[in-house]
């Protein structure tokens, strides 16, 4: 963490946040438009039925299933957006007019720790990763909450050999949105710790 005073962890740090139209509008035409060519270029070599066929079906099936993934992700992925306060974090998700909002304080966390994800292309971001207690009455119920609806057709199209399966019935993992630096996140993790300045 920089060296920056923690006498001003009065602001409230505010990441995540909506989705822009026009990335939603770049994510959904992707995918339509792979979904389309994939059945234009390979959908000749599945007529007449021969051995091949079975290949082109694949190769097509895949095609559509990442499409289809691009296509739910661009429409139906919700929007989240976490606050932090001292001693309060504010997480609202919202997906067309469904919205959930939990207000979490630190006794509703088994753990509550700072992460690097290193797995992408890009730089490496800076996660806030939480788990909440199982007897939070915080505790995230999916099943319940119609804002997570859209998943369910993310994570069958992202796996689709895994076919559709149950739901978990709690939710009690939390990861935040990236952030750039670990000192961000130190910074947002240490305000959040901070019960001597706990706003109401």
């Amino acid at each position: 963490m920089d060296a920056q005073s923690l006498d001003d962890v009065d602001e409230v740090i505010r990441f995540g946040g909506p989705m822009p139209v026009f990335i939603r509008w770049i994510l959904t035409g992707v995918g339509l438009f792979a979904c389309v060519m994939v059945v234009l270029e390979l959908g000749r070599g599945l007529w007449p039925l021969s051995v091949l066929s079975l290949f082109f079906g694949f190769i097509i099936a895949g095609g559509l299933s990442v499409g289809l993934a691009f296509v739910v992700f661009g429409a139906l992925s919700p929007d989240e957006l976490w606050e932090i306060r001292p001693g309060c974090f504010t997480l609202t998700v919202t997906r067309g007019r469904h919205r959930l909002q939990r207000h979490f304080t630190p006794d509703d966390f088994e753990d509550l720790t700072v992460v690097r994800d290193d797995s992408g292309d890009g730089p490496d971001t800076w996660h806030l990763l939480a788990r909440v207690r199982l007897d939070s009455p915080n505790l995230i119920l999916p099943q319940q909450e119609p804002v997570f609806a859209g998943l369910r057709w993310l994570e069958l199209f992202s796996a689709p050999l895994k076919g559709p399966h149950a739901r978990p019935v709690f939710h009690d993992r939390l990861r935040s949105p990236a952030l750039t630096t670990e000192a961000a996140a130190q910074k947002a993790l240490a305000c959040f710790l901070s019960e001597s300045k706990r706003l109401q």
